[in-house]
């Protein structure tokens, strides 16, 4: 169970690395467009991971992976600079698929929804035109 220092460091963490982010001080181009999501940390505060996302291919997340491998003792020493803390975390980084796992869901809802939609159409069109057959004729 994470406790209350391990949420509040966590999250002191990631607001810093995106603010590193975007004023530009990880000036790797494979780093651009990410997101981070959460900040997961050790219970003795000794590792903090670090979940992001990125939008695009699947070359595109692999490159980001590896520029923020790249740029952890960067960051790990920046953190350091700004946290009053004893030890400053190892900064490991992982890819958080979760954004494309709620868009394709999304996407899949939108799909089921408009094939229910396109079959009530057909039924009602489908009632309308017996109801039409079977009133006397005058």
């Amino acid at each position: 169970m994470a406790t209350k220092r391990m949420l509040q460091l966590g999250e002191q963490i990631r607001e810093h690395i995106a603010m590193m982010l975007v004023r530009g001080e990880i000036s790797d181009p494979r780093v651009r467009g990410i997101t981070l999501n959460s900040v997961k940390m050790s219970p003795d505060l000794q590792i903090a991971k670090v979940y992001f996302s990125v939008l695009g291919e699947p070359e595109q997340r692999k490159l980001a992976e590896k520029g923020l491998k790249q740029a952890s003792g960067f960051i790990r020493r920046e953190l350091g600079k700004s946290l009053l803390i004893r030890y400053t975390p190892e900064i490991v980084f992982y890819y958080d698929d979760s954004v494309e796992y709620s868009v394709k869901m999304g996407a899949l809802l939108t799909k089921v929804s408009d094939e229910l939609k396109e079959n009530e159409k057909n039924s009602s069109l489908q009632d309308e035109s017996l109801s039409q057959e079977h009133q006397p004729k005058k």
